[in-house]
């Protein structure tokens, strides 16, 4: 089954205003790998069941309108105190007063993380009744709003509907070229409709996007909702003075940067690519608690890491981003991070570390959820808090607070890393109390 599924079975629309809503009447089921999003409870009708009987016009133009948000928009703690970020990407405002589940989609760079949760729409007496939230990949998500989007035109030229807003902006949607596309997933990333802005805001993407480079789909969704032109230069900032913090890397790195499973889920890739960083050093069981330990475990003196310690001071004006890597040849990299006390350096370290390891280009750490921030936090997590180790130290069902903190006192990290830790690879029940 596909990540993202809707299923289609076109009714009599007689009597709905409206020719588009009355062409497209139809009973529509949205379904994941892990639920039935439109699954309902008909307390008029005491039924239980799987789709829901609405026009399908408004679904497919809210689609269609809101298309590089839902593809290339992040969010991040600066733009979901927008209201318009959740309009963007909250099924619900594409409803036209019909009840719709409560889904929410959300760029995170090549997946989209489509979260859903139970409501209660009173008009019409349906609960919905699932929550859950899942990431599938980005073009597989367009590929099943696509079919969506053209089973609807169809139906509409079927019924001598035409010249809808749905049909011409599908249409230019369609007929977008490389450039173009660039433009407006540049656009669509700082907030802004691609179809929608002044001959000043254009110039300005265009200037976005020129800064950024290659940096740019790690880049946006870390300075959205900020001033992004002081974003840019700030980043490009941080990027030269980066460059005195040079770091050789050495074979072992290397070697482990180029095994791991890019068919795996993001913070998988993350785990497998430190437990495999950590065999390759011989460091089975051994605390990396220290920053000097840290050095040694990677074969350095101290001098270097110390330089690296100093923090990059353009980088204090984004909030955002933690830290950037910027890569010299194959084996030199420069690390370049915010100010942190030593147990934050050494956790941002390591996921500037996984970077490293798994590009050659300039990369960022960030605190946005794409998929390679999931991974270089996976990476660090497990690289000095070893999921292996936590459940040697771990004999009961539960952990408290005060366990936790002896245990990050121990691995030389925060307890919010060993908490996710004991909760992502299931090693025991946190309480709370």
């Amino acid at each position: 089954m596909s990540g993202l599924r809707f299923d289609i079975e076109w009714h009599d629309g007689t009597g709905i205003k409206g020719p588009e809503l009355a062409a497209t009447f139809a009973s529509f089921r949205i379904a994941t790998e892990e639920a039935v999003l439109t699954q309902v409870d008909d307390r008029r009708a005491r039924t239980l069941r799987e789709a829901i009987d609405v026009p399908l016009y408004p679904i497919a133009e809210w689609l269609v309108s809101n298309w590089w948000f839902l593809a290339y928009e992040a969010q991040n703690r600066i733009n979901s105190a927008d209201p318009a970020w959740a309009h963007r990407h909250c099924l619900v405002t594409g409803s036209e007063g019909y009840a719709l589940p409560d889904v929410r989609f959300s760029a995170a760079g090549g997946r989209i993380n489509i979260d859903w949760k139970s409501r209660t729409a009173e008009q019409s007496r349906l609960e919905f009744r699932n929550s859950g939230s899942i990431d599938i990949d980005r073009d597989e998500f367009l590929r099943s709003c696509s079919e969506l989007i053209e089973t609807v035109a169809r139906r509409l030229t079927a019924c001598d509907v035409t010249s809808t807003h749905l049909q011409t902006e599908w249409a230019m949607i369609q007929s977008t070229d490389t450039d173009e596309m660039a433009f407006c997933t540049t656009a669509a990333g700082l907030g802004w409709d691609p179809y929608d802005i002044d001959d000043e805001t254009e110039h300005l993407i265009f200037q976005v996007g020129e800064m950024l480079g290659d940096l740019r789909e790690e880049a946006l969704p870390a300075i959205a909702g900020a001033a992004p032109l002081e974003a840019c230069a700030a980043l490009q900032d941080a990027m030269g003075v980066a460059r005195r913090n040079e770091l050789r890397l050495g074979e072992q790195l290397l070697g482990a940067g180029g095994r791991w499973s890019a068919s795996k889920q993001p913070w998988r890739q993350g785990y497998e690519l430190a437990r495999q960083l950590r065999q390759s050093l011989d460091l089975d069981g051994e605390l990396i608690a220290n920053t000097a330990t840290l050095a040694r475990a990677l074969g350095h003196d101290s001098t270097a890491f110390e330089r690296m310690i100093h923090p990059i001071a353009p980088l204090q004006t984004l909030s955002l981003i933690d830290g950037v890597v910027r890569r010299r040849d194959h084996d030199t990299a420069s690390i370049g991070l915010r100010a942190y006390g030593e147990t934050g350096w050494r956790f941002q370290f390591c996921r500037a570390l996984a970077e490293t390891m798994t590009t050659d280009a300039d990369s960022l750490v960030t605190k946005a959820s794409t998929e390679r921030q999931q991974r270089n936090r996976a990476f660090a997590a497990e690289f000095l808090a070893p999921s292996a180790g936590l459940r040697d130290r771990i004999s009961d069902q539960f952990v408290d607070r005060d366990q936790v903190a002896d245990l990050a006192e121990e691995f030389g990290v925060s307890p919010y890393v060993v908490e996710h830790q004991i909760e992502n690879h299931r090693i025991a029940e946190l309480v709370v109390a």
